[in-house]
């Protein structure tokens, strides 16, 4: 039995940390902390969450959070499922250098454009808010609202409203 549980730590040490070169040469050990800083938050942000992500041309980060209410039709107040999500990502980013996280904040396009776009940045200001209270730096984190002109889903329904009513996070690493 002892064997056993010997030979099961030798694996799941092995397993976990990788293997190594026996060659000596230290360039020959492929190390974590060298890693790209996306694909390290990639990895993470698959364990904490649900959130969808994309890579965008330029090399940034997209994060979305679909299947949630983040808002309701009028309203910048957060929903706890929100928080929990983007403390997920606050977590995942933990000693990962980013240059800048931008939160972009939408509606749908019912009422007035004008007050759509307002409505988008006190949704994306009030995301930024949750985001420095959990520990990032300012001088790092934006926030621009777009109001309805980037729609996800028909606004014809209330399903569809309510999915354009979000934020998205885009990280420059």
């Amino acid at each position: 039995m002892r064997a056993v549980l010997v030979l099961s730590v030798a694996l799941s040490t092995f397993l976990y940390t990788g293997c190594a070169s026996t060659s000596g040469n230290k360039a020959d050990v492929v190390k974590a902390d060298v890693a790209r800083p996306q694909s390290v938050f990639l990895a993470r942000l698959q364990q904490r969450t649900t959130a969808q992500t994309s890579e965008l041309t330029d090399g940034s980060i997209k994060v979305a959070f679909p299947g949630i209410t983040a808002f309701s039709h009028d309203g910048a107040r957060l929903s706890d499922e929100q928080q929990s999500l983007l403390s997920g990502v606050v977590e995942s980013l933990e000693h990962i250098n980013y240059q800048k996280l931008t939160v972009v904040g939408h509606t749908d396009s019912s009422g007035q454009l004008a007050y759509n776009n307002k409505l988008s940045q006190q949704r994306a200001d009030q995301v930024k808010t949750f985001l420095l209270q959990q520990g990032l730096k300012a001088e790092q984190v934006a926030a621009e609202g777009r109001g309805p002109a980037e729609p996800v889903a028909d606004n014809k329904t209330a399903q569809g409203r309510a999915a354009n009513r979000r934020v998205e996070i885009v990280l420059a690493f």
